[in-house]
């Protein structure tokens, strides 16, 4: 393996990139101080420092002990919970950074001149990181564990968004620096990774992979006995000759509409595919799917196999809970058609663009929000079934015929997109006057977080959170930051806190008893503006009276004490810790409901999945379930209006809030996946449970 001579700079120099960019991130995200950051960097520079100083790999019971003793020590039930929560955290962090993190262990392979390099002792792996957050926690002592998860839950979101990066920067620093990356078949078998950049789950093209299921299902051709062997120019008549026979008979069943939810049985009909009835000769209620055996096609015959499939999807369309009635019995209707073009054109299951595919994802797209029992009389249910008959019509199942269907379903949902804007109008006054309520809000906490800077006594910072940052805000909604009142009421914060700093000589003295009478009326005026009771008042200006009497006799205010826990952890994160609240706004008959948090709302770990125009499912504090359409973001507060003329009410949604319903699993963008897709997800996933 080629190494650099100077191994111990180009380590220095990475171990310093690593914890720079390192902190950059965690800075970013806006949910630890400087010590907390400070902390998770001196706790992952310490295991980067102790992997490069390993120069063997240690026995299975050695290794298997560094994965947890350092998560293991003499605490409580609750560390022991945050400590495995933690391991879960590092586990994902190592899968979702894959083909970046395993680059950056090929060249660290080469760097340490250690092929037995295991990928769980890379020096700057997720293993490193967490045990930064392992030394961050232990700084903070003793505090609450549903704070401390809830923590590590956003922390985890910013380093999954973060981290890909930060590996690929460092792969390329140390490309840079002459390490090359060490050949994966050198490197010891065991603790090898899995090939980078493979992606897990579901294929990228279900619907191929969905395919692959079934052929791999079906049993060679010598165990067929009854199949009689054909080759040559024989095989493609015969070929030819059933498929004509066969698309004539799909031809007279769909005329005859037996894929209609009224259809009227006939015997011609019942000839033809007897499984579609019951045995008293009524057709079954419920939709029902041809496959290849009930049409008489080899399911080995590549046609056969473009049924099945077909089958399965339509199978999963229907068996979707989410999807109304009405929707079903459209697409039913299009079985015969989609069936003729699976047959003929095997693209179907390849192309994602395909122009079938698409018609069935528009017509998702159009009844999404309406509700399950929609009648079919609904004018967007009648203009579907206006569409499929149209296209079951066509001359012949040609891309001109599915173009045509894709402009019509564009035009409905053009229409229905014209139809949320007139909607939405309304309510952007209301979001307008939400957006500026946020704004005063940051202006008001920018002033306190300076005033706080100065650690002044307990009873005034409480006084001037909770009740002057309320008069704060209302000032600067009336007269701006540039009015006179603005000032005023920040000189006034000022001037309080001189009256109770130690006056040493007597010209200081006698500017206080001056200027006190008149700092006094200031201050009442302003408290009784922003509704403090008469007794709250007395008590603060009794409190206040005592600390400009100890200032009299030059005696400094009470010694604040330090919150370690608050010293590690911004107050933005634990202001909304606690549940979302629902609010109201009102003018004239215009009322937006509200669910933001009560207190400060955090900053973003990541950008969020959602825009204009999805529907999102979510829930409400008292644990409704809801379904809105996305109509309109605030480019200044992030906002989410959110409307659904089939429920009430119209909501603006905090992005934090959805930040943090994503996050735990109550929310989902319900329009983000094709329903051609979606239903082949489930059918593969159908296949392999059995």
């Amino acid at each position: 393996m080629a190494v650099q001579s100077d191994s111990f700079h180009v380590l220095s120099d990475t171990r310093t990139l690593f914890l720079k960019h390192l902190g950059a991130l965690l800075q970013e995200s806006g949910l630890l101080s400087a010590p907390a950051i400070q902390a998770i960097q001196n706790g992952a520079g310490a295991y980067f420092d102790e992997m490069v100083s390993t120069t063997r790999r240690g026995t299975f019971a050695e290794e298997a002990d560094g994965l947890t003793s350092s998560r293991i020590t003499l605490v409580g039930e609750e560390d022991l919970e945050l400590g495995i929560r933690l391991d879960n955290m590092t586990a994902r962090l190592f899968e979702s950074t894959g083909g970046n993190l395993w680059r950056t262990h090929l060249r660290f392979v080469t760097l340490l001149r250690r092929p037995d390099l295991p990928k769980s002792a890379n020096p700057v792996g997720p293993k490193g990181i967490a045990q930064g957050l392992t030394a961050m926690f232990e700084a903070t002592g003793a505090g609450a564990i549903n704070k401390k998860l809830e923590l590590l839950d956003r922390i985890e979101a910013c380093l999954l968004a973060g981290l890909p990066d930060l590996y690929a920067e460092i792969n390329s620093a140390l490309g840079r620096s002459g390490i090359e990356a060490a050949q994966p078949t050198i490197i010891g078998s065991q603790d090898s990774p899995t090939p980078p950049d493979k992606a897990p789950g579901i294929p990228e093209n279900a619907l191929l992979a969905l395919q692959q299921s079934l052929l791999a299902r079906l049993p060679p051709l010598a165990d067929s006995p009854k199949m009689p062997s054909y080759s040559g120019a024989a095989a493609s008549l015969l070929n030819q000759a059933t498929l004509e026979r066969l698309v004539s008979r799909l031809d007279e069943l769909d005329r005859q509409g037996a894929f209609d939810q009224n259809f009227a049985a006939t015997e011609t009909a019942r000839g033809m595919i007897p499984e579609l009835f019951s045995p008293e000769g009524e057709f079954n209620s419920q939709p029902k799917v041809l496959k290849s055996a009930q049409l008489g096609i080899p399911t080995t015959a590549d046609e056969g196999l473009a049924i099945d499939t077909l089958a399965l999807i339509f199978e999963a369309i229907f068996a979707n809970p989410g999807l109304p009635d009405a929707l079903k019995a459209v697409i039913s209707s299009l079985q015969i058609t989609l069936l003729k073009v699976a047959m003929k054109d095997s693209s179907l299951f390849a192309n994602e663009q395909h122009r079938a595919r698409l018609v069935i994802d528009r017509m998702g797209q159009a009844v999404v929000g309406l509700p399950n029992d929609v009648s079919a009389r609904h004018p967007v249910c009648a203009r579907l079934f206006e569409i499929a008959t149209e296209l079951r019509g066509a001359s012949s199942v040609d891309d001109a015929a599915f173009e045509k269907a894709l402009a019509e379903l564009d035009g409905l949902l053009a229409e229905r997109d014209t139809a949320f804007a007139e909607a939405v109008k309304p309510y952007l006054p209301l979001i307008a006057q939400l957006d500026r309520d946020d704004e005063a809000s940051r202006q008001v906490r920018s002033i306190l977080d300076k005033f706080i800077a100065t650690k002044p006594p307990k009873v005034i910072r409480n006084f001037v959170e909770q009740s002057w940052a309320k008069l704060l805000q209302a000032i600067w909604l009336e007269h701006g930051e540039e009015g006179s009142e603005w000032r005023d009421s920040l000189a006034l914060i000022d001037d309080l806190l001189w009256t109770i700093q130690p006056k040493a000589d007597s010209d200081e003295r006698k500017a206080l008893a001056r200027r006190l009478p008149d700092i006094l009326k200031r201050l009442r005026a302003g408290m009784k503006r922003a509704g403090l009771s008469a007794e709250a008042e007395t008590d603060f200006l009794d409190e206040c009276f005592e600390l400009q009497t100890r200032a009299l006799r030059a005696i400094p205010p009470p010694i604040v004490s330090e919150d370690t826990v608050g010293g590690l952890f911004n107050d933005d994160f634990f202001a909304a810790s606690t549940p979302p609240i629902i609010g109201e706004l009102r003018a004239g008959e215009t009322v937006l409901t509200t669910l933001a948090f009560a207190e400060r709302h955090p900053p973003l770990t990541r950008t969020l999945p959602c825009k204009e125009g999805d529907w999102l499912e979510f829930n409400l504090p008292d644990g409704a379930r809801r379904l809105a359409r996305i109509c309109h973001i605030s480019p200044i507060s992030q906002r989410l209006l959110l409307l659904n003329p089939a429920s009430a009410p119209v909501l603006a949604m905090h992005q934090a809030v959805l930040d943090r319903q994503l996050r735990d699993g109550e929310a989902r963008i319900s329009s983000a996946r094709s329903l051609f897709e979606t239903a082949a997800s489930a059918a593969l996933q159908g296949t392999t449970r059995r």
